[in-house]
């Protein structure tokens, strides 16, 4: 009897447990057919390319929540405004998680970020310690008006000895990058580095960006990511070890700077950081996580306002009149006789605000957030989302949505201006309503998403003011995209260039 009761008891568990894996299932966002162990796994293999155009005729066939399947776990995506507030303003703290990284003895190495930092105590510390030690845009503004300068030489320079060795005409792609590299490395380490060395962090940095993103599965399940591209993991590992021998030898000279110095760098911040030991005390940071904290800080900064950079530029070239009247802003500021134009005057340029955010609207850097981890079952829209699942948000969906937008695909500056639909919009996404993220929203947004406007708006102002950039004949702008996890111009664009002060 013994025997039979326990028999009963086990197959009543078991028929509970189906019953509610089903009802589970039942009431998760739809998903398309799968294949059983392996779920959707297929979608996840395929080229990033392909990924966008899946994701909007998934939207279309299912609405704007839906699940796909890595194995047996779901992976949702949400992409309408209406639901992104609903998840990552009303319900935050519920949403700010993240999946869970790849451990440092996964590739022997550490990989410590604030982005993969779990939503916490520690990941306040950290982020605290980036926003108000170095990218307030006041601090910011104070103690990077000369690398600001450099970088500013750098490109117009760049640009000027490009033209005159190719007839007038510019690619003005390598030259923004070498740019924002400067700029960027000079905030990251307080120091004004020689461009061969800018030139090899930068270029270090982009084959490691492009390693390790190169698949959307390594931001959505690294664990299955390993599996899938262990392959790569040895060329990972030799990038990351020529990174530390790159790096720690310029943190450990400004460890020894004179500290009265009024320049304010992420290094600076990184070494006075005390984190838990995990025994109930604390410790200073090590030499790799301050590597892997730079390299996080210069991968979020260099290729997303380089990317914005490119774009505005190129749809400035292609918008002749947008120029125009952006130049006649810029000097009814400035006066028509002064070349260099200062922070605290671009808070008088309404429309080189307007044609910034129409830029990121058009043409976001990303066209996917950092993907997202729920803390614990949440109901949306009548669908469940359990525990620990990930999500992520499809960014161009928002800015492009024609419920909000007039005519969404044309470069139009003036809709951000008084009486336009994008009139009070900021890109710090407003409690009341989504209806663009370039930085993403809620409580894991990008934190230098101040600093990148300041110096999109600092390069794009100084340029306009001392440049005409024109269309060349038979080279006209083609403002397609290349499909990567932060999107490029897929025909980098020509210009011609005529300076003018």
């Amino acid at each position: 009897m013994a025997t039979l009761f326990f028999i009963f008891i086990l197959v009543t568990i078991s028929l509970a447990l189906l019953i509610n894996q089903r009802e589970t299932r039942r009431r998760l966002p739809p998903s398309p057919p799968r294949i059983p162990v392996l779920g959707n796994l297929l979608w996840i293999t395929k080229p990033f390319a392909q990924l966008e155009p899946t994701i909007h005729h998934l939207r279309a066939k299912y609405g704007p929540i839906f699940t796909l399947y890595v194995g047996s776990r779901p992976v949702i995506f949400i992409i309408d405004g209406k639901q992104v507030h609903q998840s990552l303003i009303e319900n935050g703290e519920v949403f700010a998680d993240r999946p869970r990284p790849l451990s440092s003895s996964d590739l022997n190495t550490n990989l410590r970020s604030i982005n993969n930092t779990p939503y916490g105590s520690l990941w306040r510390l950290l982020r605290r310690s980036l926003v108000s030690d170095v990218i307030q845009p006041c601090k910011a503004a104070n103690s990077s008006t000369h690398v600001q300068r450099m970088a500013l030489d750098i490109l117009i320079n760049g640009l000027k000895n490009e033209a005159k060795a190719n007839g007038g005409v510019v690619i003005p792609v390598n030259i923004i990058e070498h740019c924002v590299s400067f700029l960027m490395t000079g905030l990251c380490f307080g120091v004004t580095l020689e461009e061969k060395v800018v030139d090899h962090i930068k270029n270090l940095q982009k084959e490691l960006f492009s390693l390790v993103d190169k698949h959307f599965a390594l931001n959505l399940l690294p664990k299955m990511a390993l599996l899938l591209f262990w392959r790569r993991l040895g060329r990972l590992k030799q990038l990351l070890r020529a990174q530390e021998e790159l790096l720690i030898p310029i943190i450990r000279a400004r460890k020894q700077r004179d500290h009265n110095s009024h320049v304010i760098s992420y290094v600076d911040s990184l070494l006075e950081l005390r984190v838990p030991n995990g025994v109930g005390g604390t410790r200073e940071l090590s030499e790799e996580d301050i590597v892997s904290f730079c390299s996080e800080f210069l991968d979020a900064s260099i290729w997303s306002i380089s990317s914005a950079l490119e774009w505005i530029l190129a749809s400035l070239v292609k918008h002749q009149d947008i120029q125009e009247k952006l130049k006649k802003e810029i000097r009814g500021v400035v006066g028509d006789e002064k070349r260099q134009v200062d922070v605290d005057e671009l808070q008088r340029m309404p429309y080189l605000k307007a044609v910034i955010f129409e830029g990121l609207r058009r043409h976001p850097p990303a066209h996917f957030v950092i993907p997202h981890r729920v803390k614990k079952d949440v109901l949306m829209d009548q669908h469940l989302i359990p525990k620990d699942t990930v999500v992520n948000f499809v960014v161009t969906s928002i800015g492009l949505d024609e419920r909000v937008w007039e005519e969404p695909l044309e470069f139009r500056p003036e809709r951000f201006m008084a009486g336009g639909e994008g009139e009070g919009v900021d890109v710090q996404c407003g409690k009341s309503e989504i209806k663009m993220m370039p930085f993403g929203a809620g409580r894991r947004m990008c934190p230098g998403s101040d600093l990148a406007m300041l110096q999109i708006q600092y390069l794009v102002a100084n340029l306009i003011n001392v440049m005409e950039l024109k269309q060349v004949e038979g080279m006209e702008v083609d403002l397609s995209e290349e499909a990567e996890i932060l999107i490029p111009m897929k025909y980098p664009f020509h210009a011609r260039i005529k300076v003018t002060l």
